[in-house]
């Protein structure tokens, strides 16, 4: 599952009438935020991912931040399509070019004048990223939010599911809560189809249920060995059940089994947390029954505390089994039913990938501000996001194509 790192150019940017008051503390600041050892953006991935992907510095300028580069363009506004190809006209000037020296290119530049009105945009599937900041400092949710738009993930959110039916189910313009891409912050890491997406987690992992099966489930995040999410088959679609509990500085206040709606094996940008709750407690308790009686599929959670649980699954009407195979009198049970290789069945589309990043013609989605719960940075006044501040995922729906993209 490991690879290579992720090379990240960060550019500090300079307009005709807007700057970086301090350069060397700005450099300083931006370098903290993203390869930090902790409460950065490099801490929040080395985490989740178990270290699978991790960041580094690009090669350019100092401890890969370049700049500050001057561009001939105000900043009122904040025009980021200017932005991207002056930065990237200067960068290459310099010798630096997509692939050869880097993987991301994070523009970073006075907030205050350019009236953003976002807190961070990204390319969807690309490697772009615009970062409105004061003093250089980034908020950890906002960068580990925007490249988690450049590792291919859309905005999640969540379905209502009220009677336990899918086929009841009505799509809101609620968040997720359950990863920094639905509006949980860094307090919490990636759901389930998330992980699958990137293949960060293994087959043993992650199984695909391919007969009536029970299994015993360990929590995503949490130590040992063992099934972490269930890929049930509905239709063209995919039900993802996950177990959350508390790990390292994910999920503290996280618990409990969760599932989502895959449409049409777009586990990145289509993913949707099944809400059969009427309120907001939506973890799916020990009893909980939910079915996709078109595709004759019945799930039910058996047993659920302390970090695991049971799940039964039914496929095509046959019941499944009472209790895990094998299972031992202390409740270790493995589990049942044939698995297959995970992999992300839906690669990253032609219009959100390219040389340069996924900007021609690119998904870009934003970070937008909740203006009642944004504080000013100190130097330059620009609205970033505080770690644990409250914030808005602006979200369209199509709601035929079930595309999603951000305002």
């Amino acid at each position: 599952m490991d690879g290579p790192a992720r090379r990240i150019q960060i550019a500090m940017i300079n307009f005709s009438d807007s700057s970086f008051a301090d350069p060397t503390k700005a450099r300083s600041n931006l370098q903290n935020s993203y390869f930090g050892k902790t409460r950065s953006l490099t801490s929040y991935y080395n985490e989740v991912t178990r270290e699978a992907t991790t960041f580094k510095p690009a090669a350019g300028g100092e401890g890969g931040v370049i700049g500050p580069i001057n561009l001939d363009i105000p900043a009122a506004g904040c025009d980021t399509r200017k932005i991207y190809w002056l930065t990237q006209k200067a960068l290459e000037e310099q010798g630096l070019t997509w692939g050869d020296d880097f993987d991301h290119l994070s523009m970073a530049f006075p907030g205050e004048k350019a009236g953003c009105g976002f807190g961070g945009l990204g390319s969807v599937g690309g490697g772009l990223t615009w970062i409105p900041t004061g003093d250089g400092t980034a908020d950890q949710t906002v960068l580990s939010h925007e490249f988690g738009h450049n590792l291919g993930y859309g905005h999640q959110m969540r379905i209502r599911c009220e009677d336990s039916d899918l086929a009841s189910c009505r799509d809101t313009e609620d968040n997720s809560f359950k990863t920094p891409m639905g509006g949980g912050g860094v307090a919490v890491g990636l759901t389930a189809p998330e992980l699958i997406h990137a293949k960060w987690l293994s087959e043993t992992e992650a199984v695909k249920v391919t007969k009536s099966s029970t299994y015993t489930m360990r929590s995503l995040y949490g130590p040992g060995d063992g099934v972490r999410a269930l890929i049930v088959p509905a239709g063209q679609d995919s039900l993802i059940v996950e177990v959350r509990g508390a790990s390292g500085t994910l999920d503290d206040r996280l618990t409990g089994v969760h599932a989502y709606r895959v449409k049409n094996g777009d586990f990145g940008k289509d993913a949707d947390l099944i809400d059969t709750t009427p309120g907001d407690a939506d973890a799916l308790k020990a009893g909980t029954v939910f079915t996709d009686k078109a595709h004759k599929v019945e799930i039910k959670v058996e047993q659920s505390g302390d970090g695991a649980a049971t799940v039964a699954v039914s496929l095509n009407g046959v019941p499944s089994p009472a209790k895990a195979e094998g299972e031992s009198g202390n409740g270790a049970a493995p589990q049942t039913g044939s698995s297959e290789p995970v992999a992300s069945q839906n690669e990253d589309s032609a219009e959100s990938t390219g040389g340069a990043g996924g900007q021609n013609g690119a998904d870009l989605a934003e970070t937008g501000t909740d203006t009642t719960n944004y504080l000013p940075m100190a130097a330059g006044g620009a609205a970033l996001f505080t770690v644990g501040a409250a914030f808005l995922l602006k979200s369209r729906r199509k709601r035929a194509a079930m595309a999603r993209h951000a305002r």
